[in-house]
């Protein structure tokens, strides 16, 4: 994610043909933009980026909050910071996720207003079609909730203007955006974006599995429409809520079941649950305080309070100890000090030694599982001609290519040797806490 918005900073393009320099990930821009005029604020770190990442969540807090009444909205976004390591730890790292999220979170609180409003709601509907623009435009996958929020609107007829206005504010800001990045990538974005993802394959265990996962963040919001059915206090279940907690739970689904998918891709399930369960909040505590409501009231509380206890884990996990930070000092020296005496190629991390990170392993298997043939054929024969020609002085990976690479590794071997080691087994090792546990492992050089 740095790698690319210090391109953009160095008037380096974004959406090109992937080469063993460079290969963007499969994302659209917005995160990066943001991330650059951030770097020009709070200097080049990955703090910049993470600082992204926190707006994002901010945001999502926000909507949440100011689309319920205030006890509803606030019990709506704890719930969903409850999710913080059910959902991988994943909503301050810099990557496109939170940004997408929160924007998206920001339509879905529009359309809600629209609905709600007395006379049209146009004004929060064009609002709303920006918002959900933009959450596209930070990743791709958002497109479903804009679709399925607009088409909330246009089912009901006294909204179809608010509906129309919405597509339109939509459609007004994706149209020109999609068109300028790909004639300025000469057809590169929309093949980076969405044509080398068509291959994606799907992991059969995830595709039942999801929903074995997820049942306690899916269950609760369903436990609290029994309550309030029960009760007979009102929920407003609009189209605008029923469509827009489905279409992020179908995105959530759709993200775990393709192979290499994250625990981030659980993060739309935790928003919709959130709104659904906000929505529960507000019409059983709005409700009038007769004998059911309070019973529905006390048992509700008692529901959320003990769910947050079963998907809720300890934060503190996620900080690093002194020894980690003293691992990761010493494995960034090591890498610093090969860099200074020629290229080195990190495909599994991201230490901060080189001016170009090179291609990156996740870009090989996108490409190397898509259904772009010839690009990664040409990718994998300039690759092999690197490390044929021993264009790197080093090369630093998670551990035998052989046992790890597949095909690829005995040619690795064969043209370098591992010569040293960055991971010190124990306590003072260190891993990413999201996504794959890989991190940079052993040093090879040239044989």
């Amino acid at each position: 994610m740095m790698e690319h918005a210090l391109r953009l900073r160095a008037g380096e393009p974004l959406y090109v043909k992937p080469s063993v320099d460079f290969a963007p990930f499969p994302y659209p821009p917005l995160f990066y933009w943001v991330g650059s005029a951030l770097m020009g604020l709070l200097g080049e770190s990955l703090s910049s980026l993470r600082v992204v990442s926190v707006l994002g969540v901010l945001l999502l807090f926000s909507s949440l909050l100011t689309s319920f009444r205030l006890l509803g909205g606030l019990a709506a976004c704890g719930w969903f910071a409850a999710t913080y390591g059910w959902t991988g730890f994943w909503f301050d790292v810099a990557r496109v996720d939170s940004l997408a999220l929160g924007l998206g979170a920001l339509g879905f609180a529009f359309v809600l207003r629209s609905e709600r409003a007395s006379q049209g709601g146009v004004p929060a509907a064009l609002a709303g079609g920006i918002a959900s623009a933009l959450a596209v435009l930070a990743k791709q996958t958002q497109l479903g909730l804009g679709l399925a929020l607009g088409l909330a609107l246009l089912l009901r007829v006294r909204r179809r203007r608010a509906g129309a206005a919405y597509l339109t504010a939509l459609a007004a800001v994706l149209g020109p955006a999609v068109a300028y990045l790909e004639l300025r990538s000469d057809g590169a974005f929309l093949w980076t974006t969405v044509d080398l993802l068509k291959g994606s394959p799907f992991h059969g265990p995830a595709i039942l599995g999801f929903w074995v996962e997820s049942i306690w963040v899916i269950a609760l919001p369903l436990a609290l429409a029994v309550i309030a059915w029960a009760a007979r206090a009102r929920i407003e279940w609009s189209p605008g809520l029923i469509f827009g907690a489905l279409a992020l739970l179908g995105t959530g689904w759709v993200g775990r079941a393709h192979e290499g998918g994250f625990a981030n891709t659980l993060m739309p399930v935790a928003l919709a649950s959130a709104f659904v369960c906000g929505a529960g909040l507000r019409g059983i505590f709005g409700a009038e305080d007769m004998g059911a409501v309070r019973a529905g009231r006390r048992l509700s509380a008692v529901l959320v309070v003990a769910f947050t206890f079963l998907v809720f884990e300890d934060p503190r996990k996620a900080m690093p100890t002194a020894s980690h930070r003293g691992a990761y000092v010493k494995a960034a020296d090591q890498v610093a000090q090969l860099a200074s005496t020629g290229e080195v190629w990190q495909p599994i991390s991201a230490l901060p030694s080189t001016s170009r990170g090179y291609i990156q392993r996740m870009a090989i298997v996108d490409l190397a599982k898509s259904q772009q043939v010839e690009e990664a054929q040409e990718l994998l024969e300039e690759l092999l001609a690197a490390l044929a020609g021993q264009r790197f002085v080093a090369i630093i990976l998670d551990g035998p290519p052989r046992q790890l690479w597949g095909d690829l590794g005995p040619f690795i071997e064969a043209h370098y040797e591992i010569t040293g080691s960055l991971d010190e087994p124990g306590e003072g090792s260190f891993h990413p806490l999201t996504g794959a546990e890989v991190a940079p492992r052993v040093i090879l050089t040239p044989r």
